[in-house]
């Protein structure tokens, strides 16, 4: 039986911790940060199940079936888990619809949204409080011959299943079924449970003959007679330490949370590992000390020592997540960058948790079946495990909240271990001190040995190791290498509410912001000295500048700029970009608000002209919450009429599928909404609440503001400002209806940023839409854009405006300042103008196809639906002289095609090359013939031959169906068959 229930004990630990770990997800959504979701569920969960096992302790012994109880409880948590997500909408919508803005800012407004939050949470972590000792008492009662050990089994095994469920929710079900069906299974789970130990309940035990009792008898609670007195001086001791190592360890969980979100990276799964590192060093603990759990007279004794064994190992800690950087760039360095390769790094990363927490929680594991057991043998009875596991949580409470609003900002994360230590040690000298009060001993100072050596060793490692804050910054979880200690390059550290914020000094004399480690804004020297020479843009600065917050109070007509900041140490660390970004602390119509969005919004009663989101990466922790269709849906709320909606996105670090799942979201809420590049790596998602997104006014460029701002870099000329246009609504319409939208629910970006920041995957299909030569978005749009004149471009990395820079460059003939790719190219071209010319026949004219396709590229310079006539015509002339294959004179006339937007001369073109194609005679690249011959055909109204072109030349594509591309092309051409499909149903 007692294997059984235990068994049950792991499932039932697993649901709770799934609930905790689901509802830090769902309050994230509502107050804003997973930060601040962390704390407030660590302090509501640890609270409830507080009330929950005092109510029961009180209550304990009048109890007549106690796994009944348990039954019941459990089953009332599963129900109460049923309806938890229904009851989150309808609070939180009512919350943002009604309450909040009749409230408006404030201090009750917050108060306001964390009451509803705590509401929410606590019913089922009371419910959960009164498991553990309602559990035990129905154990006990039918084994109570080995109550010490079986307190510490179910201990290990609430624990254990907690451990795994925090990484089960994380790893497996969240991905699948989301947080409604994650809480679903978690519910069902509680139901089982609850059916089983039912069933256990109607069972009787048969007790040992020497309690003389009949066969079939229901075990009491323990007897006065059974007591041993504890003095009441032990009895509030053993209380306090319950407490007060409970303080000490949610200290430490606090404290390696923080501490290792800079060695791991602040991402979701990193704070699930830690977590499940944490809780299963207490169902080690408790595993550990179960053959020693009896009720001799050295429990308090024991006690102590494990104290300040906890004291000295949870200091220990110091010097080995020191080198943990060190060993997070090895892993980094032995892993591959495939599935694999992720599935071992993870297993790592726990490596690294374990090796830091597992230590000090084993101790923290022991302590409580120790004090539970000593106290069930006075006149408490049964009432201990309730009064013991309540006192316990209550000290957690403390533990959470002395160490977020006290112990991080004012003594930083290493003395806010040190400070957890000392907790641990005074209370393993309050033991000592009283438990041999009065008695002779002989070896009383022997007895004292271990604590003063306790005392000296946390004191040597304290002041001994050093967290350099260089190394601390270093971002090894992305960079995979560690910067060289004391390098005085640090100017700014501070261990803020939500994140550990710092500014260094980056080569060359810029600066780099970073959030944990993660830089998120860099500019260079030229930002922080006169203006000189305009240069183009270098690190973050066209994404910064472009989207555009600061440069925007450039123009007078603006009334009034917001900031919107959850981190107030962010704006204290903003002020080192100064005077580069002079405007938003200096004009009189910037403020700051520190606050979540949302909830920000929901306290203003107007409406903004434009509502700018740009927050850090997706993949950190709580972040992919401001990518949803439900932040979307509650944003555009609050635009005002012709309002515009930005969205940033980076197209690095993540795949087409995650950046697509965003743009999905937008298409939900805005009617229209489109595309621009604003870096190498990262776009702007512009919407709208009309029907029609408005042209681009470039004009307010050459407002005297913001030029004055833009003086640094080269000039933005319209055209080049127009080549930042990726693709607009209707282009991506066919591909982003239905399914797949990023939702706080189903957090696709969440769940698959993290991986494909560690492979270092990037979004290639998204920068193709429009950046290739032949990109199918122009093609489909029918954009038309001239050659660019300007021999440079301001953003480098940015593929139309490096092709318009190279046209501009070889069609004057002006080379300096040109860099090697640059020079080959055009000498390259140049050589074909010569065998051109000449007349000569090509060596072979697969090769003489492509150096004609990569010269027509180079000539072209970023053109659009324009064909350079004179060169295709000199192409012709040369094919004139020659006897070439069919297929190379298709090829030419299939980019002559393509060049002009000829979309019949195109698709009459790619006949010959996809029959060579069928034979593996490739004229042409496979990508480039598919996406042209599809789009020719379906723009000219050959839907079936677009199907056949894709089915013939997708298995010779070097790009999956996980490249955008292709999927697009998929999608225009099933819609092309719904559309004739329907004439064809409407003609009849």
């Amino acid at each position: 039986m007692l294997i059984f229930l235990c068994v049950v004990f792991v499932l039932s630990g697993a649901a709770g911790l799934v609930y905790e770990s689901i509802w830090t997800r769902y309050l994230g959504l509502f107050v804003g940060h997973g930060a601040y979701a962390q704390v407030l569920v660590l302090v509501i969960f640890l609270g409830g199940m507080s009330v929950g096992a005092l109510a029961v302790g009180r209550r304990a012994e009048r109890v007549r079936n106690p796994l009944l109880w348990y039954a019941l409880v459990e089953l009332a948590v599963g129900i109460v888990g049923l309806v938890f997500h229904d009851l989150f909408l309808w609070a939180t919508h009512a919350a943002y619809d009604t309450l909040f803005p009749a409230l408006g800012p404030g201090a009750l407004h917050v108060l306001i949204k964390w009451g509803i939050a705590a509401l929410l949470i606590l019913p089922q972590s009371v419910l959960l409080g009164a498991t553990f000792p309602l559990m035990a008492a129905g154990v006990l009662r039918r084994r109570p011959e080995r109550a010490g050990r079986t307190i510490a089994l179910l201990y290990f095994a609430n624990s254990l299943g907690a451990a795994i469920g925090v990484l089960l929710a994380g790893f497996v079900l969240i991905g699948r079924y989301g947080l409604p069906g994650t809480l679903l299974a978690a519910a069902m789970t509680n139901i089982a449970v609850a059916g089983a130990v039912y069933l256990a309940s109607r069972r009787r035990a048969t007790l040992p003959a020497r309690l003389g009792m009949p066969e079939g008898a229901e075990a009491a609670a323990p007897r006065a007679s059974d007591e041993v007195p504890i003095p009441r001086a032990l009895y509030r001791l053993t209380l306090a330490v319950s407490f007060g190592t409970a303080v000490s360890s949610f200290v430490y969980e606090i404290g390696w949370i923080r501490m290792l979100s800079l060695v791991l990276g602040s991402a979701t799964h990193s704070f699930e590992l830690m977590l499940s590192a944490f809780i299963l060093g207490l169902s080690i603990g408790a595993f550990i000390i179960r053959r020693r759990n009896g009720s001799d007279r050295r429990t308090l004794q024991r006690l102590a020592h494990v104290q300040l064994a906890m004291g000295v190992l949870a200091v220990a800690t110091l010097p080995v997540y020191a080198r943990s950087f060190e060993w997070m760039g090895t892993f980094m360095s032995a892993f591959s960058r495939e599935p694999a390769g992720y599935v071992g790094f993870s297993v790592a990363r726990y490596a690294i948790c374990l090796a830091v927490m597992l230590p000090a929680t084993i101790c923290a594991g022991m302590t409580l079946p120790l004090i539970t057991r000593f106290l069930m043998r006075g006149a408490d009875g049964e009432r201990a495990l309730g009064r013991v596991y309540g006192v316990n949580t209550l000290g957690s409470i403390v533990g959470v909240a002395l160490a977020a609003l006290v112990l991080l900002p004012v003594l930083g994360l290493k003395w806010m271990i040190v400070a957890g230590a000392a907790i641990d040690i005074g209370l393993g000298f309050w033991i000592l001190a009283v438990e041999r009060r009065g008695a002779r001993d002989p070896y009383r100072i022997r007895r004292w040995v271990p604590a003063v050596a306790a005392v000296v060793l946390v004191a040597f490692v304290g002041v001994s190791t050093r967290f350099d804050r260089v190394v601390l910054t270093s971002g090894v979880f992305r960079y995979g290498a560690v910067r060289k200690p004391q390098t005085p390059d640090v100017l700014f550290f501070a261990d803020g509410r939500t994140a550990t914020v710092s500014v260094r000094r980056i080569a060359g004399g810029g600066l780099s912001l970073a959030t944990n480690g993660k830089p998120d804004a860099s500019l260079g020297r030229e930002w922080f000295v006169p203006p000189a020479a305009p240069a183009p843009f270098t690190l973050d600065a066209s994404t910064q500048l472009l989207l555009p917050l600061v440069t925007l109070l450039g123009d007078p007509r603006l009334t009034k700029v917001v900031t919107i900041e959850i981190e107030p140490q962010m704006l204290h660390a903003s002020r080192l970009f100064y005077p580069a970004n002079q405007r938003v602390f200096d004009d009189p119509r910037s403020s700051f608000a520190v606050e979540d969005a949302r909830s920000y919004f929901a306290s203003q009663d107007e409406r903004f002209d434009l509502i700018l989101s740009e927050p850090s990466n997706p993949w950190v922790a709580g972040v992919s919450g401001l990518f949803t269709t439900e932040f979307y849906s509650h944003v555009r709320r609050f635009l005002a009429p012709h309002g515009v909606f930005g969205q940033w996105l980076h197209l690095s670090e993540i795949n087409d599928g995650l950046v697509l799942s965003v743009v999905r979201a937008v298409a939900e809420n805005f009617p229209d909404y489109a595309l621009y590049a604003v870096g190498n790596k990262d776009i702007l998602i512009v919407a709208t609440n009309d029907a029609r997104l408005p042209s681009p006014d470039w004009t307010v460029f050459s407002l005297p503001g913001v030029a004055g701002d833009l003086r640094r870099v080269l000039p933005l000329t319209p055209a080049m400002l127009d080549a930042l246009h990726i693709a607009s609504a209707e282009t991506l319409a066919p591909l982003v209806r239905g399914s797949g939208a990023n939702s706080d629910f189903y957090p696709i970006l969440d769940l698959g940023a993290e991986r494909t920041r560690y492979r270092k995957e990037g979004a290639m299909g998204f920068v193709g839409l429009s950046g290739d030569r032949f990109a199918l978005a122009p093609m489909v749009e029918g954009r038309r854009a001239a050659r660019g004149a300007a021999a440079y471009t301001a953003m480098p990395g940015v593929p139309r405006l490096e092709a318009m820079e190279l046209g501009a460059r070889v069609s004057a003939g002006r080379f300096d300042g040109a860099n090697g790719p640059q020079l080959g190219a055009a000498e390259r071209s140049r050589a074909v103008d010569r065998l051109l010319a000449s007349g000569a026949p090509p060596v072979d004219w697969h090769v003489w196809v492509d150096a004609v396709r990569e010269a027509e590229e180079t000539r072209a310079g970023g053109s659009i639906g324009v064909a350079d006539t004179a060169f295709f015509a000199a192409v012709e002339a040369a094919l004139a002289k020659q006897s070439p294959p069919k297929e190379a004179r298709a090829a030419v006339e299939f980019l002559h095609g393509l060049a002009a937007h000829d979309f019949a001369r195109t698709a009459r073109a790619a006949e010959p090359l996809i029959a060579a194609a069928r034979r593996g005679d490739d004229w042409l690249t496979p990508d480039l013939v598919r996406d042209g011959t599809v789009v020719a055909r379906l723009r000219t109204g050959d839907v079936r031959g677009a199907r056949v072109a894709m089915a013939t030349l997708m298995p010779r594509s070097s790009q999956t169906y996980e490249d955008v591309r292709p999927q697009l092309l998929a999608a225009w051409i099933i819609d092309a068959e719904r559309r004739g499909a329907a004439t064809s149903s409407r003609g009849r």
